[in-house]
């Protein structure tokens, strides 16, 4: 890696290129500003990614061993009820790389605790079969049938990029994303430049950074090659920040390690482990493992060894070395993570021990803040799509609010203008730090009132304020998507009641935002 190939992997190249046209005469360029004070991102909570690259089989990952018509669209990938591993006396059955020979008992030891999510049918519609344009789409956030639509920015980088309102006059003092290795993600470019940056070995990246900027100052005349000379030198001077900045953090950290780490996935998170402990402020931290598209030979004979099955061993040996990791240390709880894949597999396999690109899949959510258990229903494999694959329950963007919000600050309108429209949290984080006295007067043990319940489409919503406030009501639908806005604006202290008609059958959550705390009710339309 040359330092030409350096600077372009940091985020200081997109600050320079956007103050390329200040940079004149001397003029100061940038500030440079503690983590802590950008907006929402007050306090040292810290989100973990790992991408499961490929599409990961949720079938082969969550086992339904309770349903017939899995052994019969599954003949040769079926795994047997004796083989998969039971969540207490729950219908809920892992796959045993995720368990066995890991410690504190892999994924089923963080269920035991309340420390691991499984969110069933996440996905989105209509769904894209594409590796990368569904990719693009879970980067992005926004899902668009139109393939003529280009996917350039992602979520993460759009949200980051709120919280920075003078970047790039303005910068943190450490990074607010991390990729670890390969090149930055889509998820965190922003047209205004990269929210993150990459790296795979801290001491080669702090050579590389190491010396770079010249010793010469900004250069005050006003020819093409001052203005270049400028211009580079603000590129080398941030690059040669961070990089610096990464290594103490890398150095002070090593000697804080508390288990051995297994190889592949667990070295990366064992990385990011050495920068939390040296005291790197970084927010976001992103890995990947590929390859989770097993077109053939998905699993042998044994359905324990094969392709996905070490992948899946490689996802639970890096979560559980991770948390344990930090519990020894004494910061899990600022951490939780989530897994994501651009798609599952279809619900038979092909024939060749092996299953082709799908829609809904799974994923797990994970940390000492998470509220654990199984979210969503089970699988419907009686009733697939017109491709043979399985019906989303949660769009992806559900996930992602979650963790924007209860972790790291986002209000209501950053997820609107982050996504282009409001999406309901799934609900499976708890805040570190939340009020205990609620907004609202109980009435009828029911903080929201909805009736009648279930209801044939009249719905009447109600609720009592203790003081004037802010409030939003929104009805959601079962995808997590608004299906009607009942209120938004100031509200006197009081009761207050709202009518609606819903046409459609099904489940719905009532929203219900007051200065900035959500209170939810479920409620059932049967036509």
């Amino acid at each position: 890696m040359k330092r030409r190939t350096f600077v372009k992997s940091t985020a200081a190249v997109a600050a320079a290129s956007a103050l390329a046209p200040s940079i004149l005469k001397g003029k100061k360029l940038f500030d440079v500003i503690p983590n802590e004070q950008l907006t929402s991102f007050e306090d040292d909570n810290i989100v973990i990614i790992i991408e499961m690259f490929g599409g990961n089989d949720g079938l082969d990952t969550i086992i339904p061993v309770y349903n017939d018509e899995y052994y019969r669209l599954r003949p040769q990938l079926g795994m047997p009820e004796s083989v998969a591993v039971r969540y207490q006396n729950t219908d809920v059955y892992m796959h045993p790389a995720l368990v066995n020979d890991i410690v504190n008992n892999g994924l089923m030891g963080l269920m035991d605790t309340g420390r691991l999510a499984i969110v069933e049918g996440i996905g989105y519609q209509p769904t894209n079969l594409s590796h990368f344009r569904s990719r693009d789409m879970w980067y992005s956030g926004y899902v668009t049938d139109d393939p003529n639509e280009k996917l350039l920015e992602g979520w993460l980088g759009r949200f980051i990029a709120r919280k920075l309102p003078n970047y790039p006059l303005q910068i943190p003092e450490h990074p607010v994303a991390i990729q670890i290795a390969g090149t930055l993600s889509m998820l965190l470019k922003t047209k205004i430049g990269d929210m993150g940056i990459a790296l795979t070995d801290p001491d080669s990246f702090y050579k590389l950074g190491k010396g770079l900027t010249p010793k010469e100052g900004l250069r005050t005349g006003d020819t093409n090659f001052d203005k270049e000379f400028n211009f580079v030198r603000v590129i080398a001077q941030q690059s040669e920040m961070y990089s610096q900045a990464i290594k103490n953090a890398y150095d002070s950290g090593k000697e804080k390690i508390k288990v051995n780490y297994s190889d592949g996935l667990s070295q990366k998170l064992k990385l990011i482990s050495q920068l939390i402990a040296g005291g790197l402020k970084t927010k976001v931290f992103y890995v990947k493992l590929s390859n989770f598209d097993s077109h053939a030979q998905q699993a042998n004979a044994d359905f324990v060894t094969g392709q996905h099955p070490i992948l899946l061993h490689q996802v639970g040996l890096a979560i559980s070395e991770f948390l344990d990791d930090a519990m020894k240390q004494g910061w899990a709880d600022r951490v939780v993570g989530f897994t994501m894949s651009e798609f599952g597999r279809r619900a038979y396999d092909n024939g060749s021990r092996g299953t082709d690109h799908g829609a809904a899949s799974m994923q797990f959510a994970f940390g000492n803040y998470v509220k654990g258990g199984y979210y969503g229903e089970k699988p419907n494999l009686n009733k697939l799509d017109e491709d043979g694959n399985i019906v989303n329950q949660f769009d992806f963007r559900r996930t992602y609010t979650d963790f924007l919000q209860t972790w790291l600050g986002a209000s209501d309108d950053d997820i609107k203008a982050v996504f282009k429209q409001a999406f309901l949290p799934i609900g499976i984080l708890k805040e570190r730090v939340s009020s205990v006295e609620s907004d609202l007067e109980y009435n009828n043990d029911a903080l929201i009132s909805v009736s009648p319940l279930p209801s044939t489409g009249n719905v009447n919503v109600s609720f009592t304020l203790k003081k004037a406030k802010q409030a939003e009501l929104v009805i959601f639908n079962q995808l997590g998507m608004v299906e009607k806005q009942l209120y938004s604006g100031y509200l006197e202290a009081g009761s207050h009641n709202y009518s609606c008609n819903i046409n459609s059958s099904g489940t719905y959550i009532c929203s219900l935002v007051v200065n900035g705390r959500r209170y939810t009710q479920k409620l059932i339309i049967t036509k």
